[in-house]
């Protein structure tokens, strides 16, 4: 990549060009996840074919990223494939809880964290196999299409929101669809209870956006928010993103490391939805911050006392034991990151605005959690060049912050 694209054969991207070109996708996603637009998709066009024209988009913007020859195009290429992950990101959590019976509502929801981690996992093992080949990097760029293309055509098959479809004034096929998820009384009942809720709504006009400052649903918007920004602020995708570099610098294999990361993030999501209706989003998220906080600390401490760069460059661990220490701190934050953290702020998210402001405030949240993404992508690497190991303590105060709202 650095040959094609960045024409460096020697030395590394510096902190703040590597930061952009990872950043730049958040951006993207911060764009379509701004409720202005994202709203604009989820009440006018449905969550149904928001989720096709967002597959539509990513496709597109890998193509772009696949075919460049000059940092500028596959810069453009990443904001668009961030776009696409925006609008996704804002709608598919919620037309999940809106497909689901209450009782299962949090473990399904759930599911879609699940899915992102196998992803994540996927994706590292297809980096091993092409990556270091050359010109790989762009066989992983078309190679990643592939789920955007059966998320398009799933999306075909599966049926629209009930509740969109309610709004909509089309009652009649919102009860067919609850039907088909629902037994007979269930789906009655839901859809009575959907159109009582609908129907309130549209008495009251529809909502300005200065009521979302205002009241209950301004506590709940600040509640979404900031819970969206602790997830990012903790630091989970500094691991994603610059983890194999930190650990390759101190004499882990990248790879390696990647590919056990993952597996722990994978594996570790699968107590989230035994656990999301039975324990409760609260002490799952409790739990899991005291965690990462745990982790943090020892990273940090470890980092500092053991870990040095002689050369002003390259980092140098003194021990072997010391970076055996740090190794499995990281993988402890990701097991609690994962069970925690990671899925149930998207469940606790979906399930608690009404209705009346619920795409809106849900738009907002999720732009919140791309900002947040952001700037961990951006200035991450500048903060590991600037403070080095103490870049853990500020990741930990974020976990401090997490514990206390939990």
């Amino acid at each position: 990549f650095k040959h094609d694209v960045a024409h460096i054969d020697r030395g590394s991207i510096p902190s703040g060009t590597e930061g952009l070109i990872v950043s730049l996708f958040s951006i993207g996603a911060m764009v379509t996840s701004c409720p202005f637009i994202s709203s604009y998709f989820l009440e006018s066009l449905g969550r149904k074919v928001s989720i096709m024209v967002g597959s539509i988009i990513f496709i597109i913007g890998s193509v772009v990223q696949a075919a460049a020859w000059t940092s500028a195009q596959l810069l453009v290429g990443r904001f668009i494939a961030g776009m696409s992950i925006g609008l996704l990101s804002s709608v598919i959590v919620l037309y999940q809880s809106e497909m689901a019976p209450a009782h299962l509502r949090g473990a399904l929801s759930t599911l879609y964290q699940l899915g992102i981690t196998f992803g994540i996992l996927l994706a590292a093992f297809i980096d091993q196999l092409l990556v270091d080949r050359e010109e790989g990097w762009r066989v992983v760029m078309g190679i990643i299409c592939a789920p955007a293309l059966v998320l398009f055509v799933g999306m075909m098959l599966l049926p629209r929101s009930p509740r969109w479809l309610v709004q909509q004034g089309r009652r009649r096929d919102a009860l067919v669809v609850l039907l088909t998820i629902r037994s007979e009384e269930e789906a009655v009942r839901e859809e009575e209870d959907i159109y009582a809720e609908v129907a309130l709504a549209k008495e009251e006009a529809a909502p300005a956006w200065s009521e979302l400052l205002r009241g209950r649903q301004a506590r709940l918007l600040l509640l979404g928010v900031t819970l969206q920004l602790l997830q990012q602020l903790c630091g989970m995708n500094a691991f994603m993103y610059f983890g194999p570099k930190i650990f390759q610098a101190i004499g882990f294999s990248a790879n390696t490391f990647t590919t056990i990361t993952n597996s722990v993030n994978f594996l570790s999501t699968f107590p989230a939805l035994a656990l999301a209706d039975r324990a409760g989003r609260r002490s799952l998220m409790l739990c899991s911050s005291l965690g990462m906080l745990l982790a943090c600390a020892v990273m940090g401490t470890t980092g500092l006392l053991c870990v040095s760069r002689p050369d002003g460059e390259q980092w140098a661990v003194s021990n072997q034991g010391a970076g055996w220490v740090i190794a499995f701190s990281a993988f402890f934050f990701v097991f609690n990151f994962a069970y925690g953290f990671g899925p149930i702020v998207w469940v606790y998210c979906a399930e608690v605005f009404p209705l009346r402001y619920r795409a809106r405030i849900f738009g907002v949240c999720t732009m919140a959690n791309w900002v947040g993404n952001f700037l961990i992508a951006q200035f991450t690497p500048m903060l590991l060049d600037a403070i080095e190991f103490s870049t853990f303590y500020v990741f930990g105060l974020f976990c401090l912050a997490g514990v206390f709202l939990s």
